[in-house]
C-alpha cells in the first residue's frame, strides 16, 4: 500500500494507499489483480514533483529499513513466491462447477483474500529492495517475478466477479446475512455489484488481466530513460561546485540563490529533455492510449469517468476543482508578485519559483524532523504520539539518498501485520522534515486502519491518505510559525506553507488540467505526439503563471515540463493532491481551534480505511469535496498569509520594530534520542 500510485506494479509508492483492496475487477491501471480481491500497487511518488535521486554516495551513516523482518534471505523470498504460485493455479481450476452458496463464497473469498495478502508481501520485498538500487539487474528481476505473479493471480481470479455479478444484489445480500464470515468480504462484494457494468465476461477479465503486464510497459520505459538512460548534463556554478542534472541535481540547483545559476541550471536540465521530447512523448502517449482503451473496454465514456470510479467519485469534485482553481489564479499571481518583491527582481520568470524566500540556518535532521512530526501529532492523544514515537524509532525507515535509490518519497504499507515502511531522501533541509511529517502522516493512517479494520477493508484511497499526510504538514507549519521567535523565522515558514500551496494545490491541478486534456485528446481521435503534449501544456502552463498578464515569463524550453513529471503516469492521481490540500485546510483548522467533536471525527475517517467509498467517509466527517467552501478555503489562507507577509515587509520597510508576540517552545514528545 504505498501512497501514492507510481508504478504500474503491484507495490509502488504514495499510491501504498491507494493499494485500496477491493472486491472488484480492476481496470485501471494501479491494478494487477483482477479480483476479487483487487490490489491496487503501493505508491511510489513524491509528495510533489520534487524528486531527489543522488548521484554520489552519502556521506552520512546509513539509515535503512530491514527488509529480513518480510523474508530472512532472498532464498526464502523465493520460495514463497514459487509457494503462492501453486496457491493461485487451483483458484481457476474452482471455476469449473462452482456452487455459488453463503458458504462456499465465504470459502472462496477467504482463499483469495489470503493468497492477496501473501502476495503483498511478497511483492512489497521486492519492489522495496529493488527501489534502494534501480540499477541492480537483479532486484529488477525479482520486481518482474512479482509483477508476473500478480498478472497470473489476477487470471485466476478472473471468473469471480462475472459470477457473482451474474448472482445478482439480492442473492449476494442473503448470502451477507446468513454467513458471518462474509461481514468482512461484505464491502467488497457490494463494488463488485455496483462495477457489474463495467465488467467483462470471464474471458474477457482473464484477457485484459494476462496483457497487464505487457500494457503497463510505457510507465516501465519512461521510469527507467528518466534514471538511468538520460545522460545528464553536469552544470558548474558560481561557486565552482560541479552539479550533474539528474533529478536530485536540478532539485538542489533549482533553488540555488544566485540567479544566473539557476537560469543555468534550467536551461540546461529542460534543453537535455527536448532532445527526448519525441521518446518521452511516445512514452506518455502509450500510457494515455492504454487507459482510453481500458475504459472503452470496460464501457466508460472517458478514461477519467473509469479513474473516478474506482473509488466512487463525483465527477463534479474534479469540475469543482478544475473550476475553483481557474477562478482564484489571481491569488496564484499575487504571490508571484510578492515573491519577486522578496526575492528583489523586477522581471519575475519560472526559474524565480524554488530558491527560499528567506533562509535559515537551521538544521532539520531526522531526530528534528520526528520532533516536529511528534510534536504536530498531539492534538491526536497520548496513545496515537506513542505509537508513533515507537514506530520512528523502530527501524523503519530508509532515510538517506545513494547511488541508485529510487527518487523521492515514500510510504509502503502493503504488509497488513508488518510495518509500515518508509522510503525517503532526506537532505536534513525544511522541505526534507515536511516531507518526513507528511510519510509519517501516512504510517500512522495505516496503523490507525491495520488497528480497527479487518485486511479486507483496511486499505484505503488516496482521497483520503493525501489528506491525512497534508493535515499534519500543516498542523507542523502551525507549531513551527508558534514557535518562531523573529520575523526572519516567520517570513520562512509563511513563505514555505504559500510555497505549497502553490506547489501541492495550484500545480497539481495545473497538472490535472493537463492530465484531463491529453486523455481527452485521444479520446477525440487526436495523435498525442511529444510536440501536441508540449502545446497543450504551453497553453495549461502560461495561463497559471500568468504569462500573457506579464507575471511570470517562462522560456520556451520550460514547457517540456511535463516530460519530467512522473506523475502522469498514475492515472487521474495529481488531483487528489489538489482536493486533499483543501481538506487538510479545513480539518486543520478544526484541530487546531481543539474541536474535540473533529479530531474525533476525523481519527474515525483515517480509522475506516476502506470499509466506504472515500466521498462518503469525508462528508460523514463534515466535509463536501464537490462544493466550492473547501477550495475557498485554500484561497482565503493563502491570502492571509501574504496578507502578514506584506505587513512585515511593510513594516521593515519602514523601520518599524517587530510587534511582541508569545512565543510557545515547540515540544519533544518522544523525548531526547527516542527517535
Amino acid at each position: 500500500m504505498q501512497i501514492g500510485c507510481s508504478y504500474a506494479s503491484p507495490l509502488s509508492n504514495k499510491k501504498a494507499s491507494q493499494m485500496k483492496i477491493k472486491l472488484l475487477s480492476c481496470a485501471a491501471a494501479i491494478c494487477f489483480a483482477a479480483s476479487p480481491i483487487a490490489i491496487a500497487q503501493p505508491d511510489l511518488g513524491p509528495m510533489w514533483d520534487d524528486a531527489v535521486q543522488s548521484a554520489e554516495a552519502d556521506a552520512r551513516e546509513p539509515v535503512e529499513w530491514d527488509l529480513t523482518r518480510l523474508y530472512p534471505t532472498v532464498e526464502d523470498w523465493d520460495a514463497a513466491r514459487l509457494d503462492l504460485l501453486e496457491q493461485i493455479a487451483p483458484v481457476a481450476a474452482l471455476s469449473d462447477g462452482f456452487e455459488p452458496s453463503a458458504a462456499s463464497i465465504a470459502d472462496l473469498y477467504d482463499q483469495t483474500s489470503a493468497i492477496a495478502r501473501e502476495g503483498l508481501r511478497i511483492s512489497t520485498y521486492a519492489f522495496l529492495d529493488s527501489d534502494t538500487n534501480l540499477r541492480d539487474g537483479e532486484k529488477l528481476a525479482r520486481r518482474g517475478q512479482a509483477q508476473s505473479m500478480f498478472a497470473a493471480y489476477g487470471e485466476a481470479v478472473a471468473w469471480i466477479n462475472p459470477m457473482i455479478q451474474e448472482v445478482g444484489a439480492d442473492q449476494v445480500e442473503a448470502w451477507i446475512a446468513a454467513e458471518p464470515r462474509l461481514e468482512k468480504h461484505a464491502f467488497g462484494l457490494r463494488e463488485t455489484l455496483r462495477m457489474k457494468p463495467h465488467t467483462l465476461s470471464a474471458e474477457g477479465e482473464a484477457i485484459m488481466a494476462a496483457a497487464s503486464v505487457a500494457l503497463g510497459g510505457a510507465q516501465r520505459i519512461y521510469t527507467q530513460l528518466k534514471n538511468s538512460d538520460i545522460p545528464w548534463p553536469t552544470v558548474t556554478l558560481s561557486t565552482g561546485e560541479e552539479l550533474r542534472l539528474d533529478a536530485a541535481g536540478y532539485v538542489k540547483g533549482r533553488a540555488a540563490e544566485n540567479r544566473e545559476d539557476r537560469v543555468k541550471v534550467f536551461n540546461a536540465f529542460f534543453e537535455t529533455y527536448q532532445q527526448f521530447e519525441s521518446s518521452l512523448g511516445e512514452a506518455l502517449g502509450s500510457h494515455v492510449q492504454r487507459q482510453v482503451f481500458n475504459a472503452s473496454q470496460r464501457n466508460y465514456d472517458s478514461a477519467l469517468e473509469a479513474a473516478l470510479a474506482d473509488d466512487n467519485i463525483p465527477r463534479e469534485v474534479y469540475d469543482t476543482l478544475l473550476s475553483e482553481v481557474n477562478a482564484s489564479l489571481p491569488t496564484l499571481h499575487r504571490y508571484f508578485e510578492l515573491r519577486a518583491r522578496i526575492l528583489g527582481i523586477e522581471e519575475f520568470a519560472f526559474h524565480d519559483i524554488y530558491p527560499n524566500l528567506v533562509e535559515t540556518d537551521q538544521v532539520f535532521d531526522l531526530e528534528k524532523s520526528a520532533q516536529i512530526a511528534a510534536s504536530a501529532s498531539e492534538p491526536f492523544g497520548t496513545d496515537y504520539v506513542k505509537s508513533l514515537c515507537l514506530a520512528m524509532s523502530d527501524g523503519w525507515t530508509h532515510a538517506y539518498p545513494s547511488q541508485g535509490k529510487r527518487s523521492g518519497a515514500y510510504m509502503s504499507g502493503s504488509v497488513y501485520d508488518l510495518g509500515p515502511f518508509v522510503l525517503l531522501n532526506h537532505q536534513d533541509t525544511y522541505n526534507s522534515a515536511s516531507t518526513f511529517v507528511h510519510e509519517w502522516g501516512h504510517a500512522m493512517h495505516t496503523i490507525l486502519a491495520n488497528d480497527a479494520q479487518p485486511f479486507e477493508t483496511a486499505r484505503y484511497s488516496i482521497f483520503i491518505a493525501e489528506t491525512a499526510a497534508i493535515t499534519k504538514e500543516v498542523l507542523a507549519q502551525e507549531k513551527l510559525l508558534a514557535a518562531a521567535e523573529t520575523d526572519a523565522e516567520r517570513l520562512f515558514f509563511l513563505g514555505y506553507a504559500l510555497e505549497q500551496m502553490r506547489g501541492t494545490y495550484f500545480r497539481q491541478t495545473q497538472f490535472a488540467e493537463f492530465e484531463a486534456a491529453i486523455h481527452a485528446a485521444v479520446e477525440n481521435g487526436e495523435s498525442l505526439t511529444g510536440a501536441r503534449m508540449t502545446e497543450i501544456y504551453t497553453d495549461i502552463f502560461n495561463r497559471y503563471y500568468g504569462v500573457e498578464e506579464g507575471v511570470t515569463i517562462v522560456p520556451e524550453a520550460y514547457n517540456l515540463e511535463w516530460a519530467y513529471i512522473p506523475h502522469f503516469f498514475y492515472d487521474f492521481y495529481v488531483y487528489q493532491y489538489s482536493t486533499s490540500l483543501a481538506a487538510a485546510v479545513f480539518f486543520a483548522d478544526k484541530i487546531q481551534a481543539g474541536d474535540e467533536e473533529s479530531i474525533a471525527l476525523y481519527l474515525e475517517m483515517l480509522e475506516a480505511g476502506g470499509s466506504a467509498h472515500p466521498y462518503d467517509l469525508k462528508v460523514k466527517a463534515g466535509l463536501d469535496m464537490a462544493s466550492p467552501a473547501p477550495y475557498r478555503a485554500v484561497e482565503d489562507r493563502m491570502n492571509r498569509i501574504m496578507d502578514e507577509i506584506e505587513a512585515i515587509l511593510d513594516r521593515q520597510d519602514r523601520g518599524i520594530a517587530a510587534p511582541a508576540r508569545q512565543v510557545a517552545q515547540l515540544s519533544n514528545p518522544c523525548g531526547a534520542g527516542d527517535s
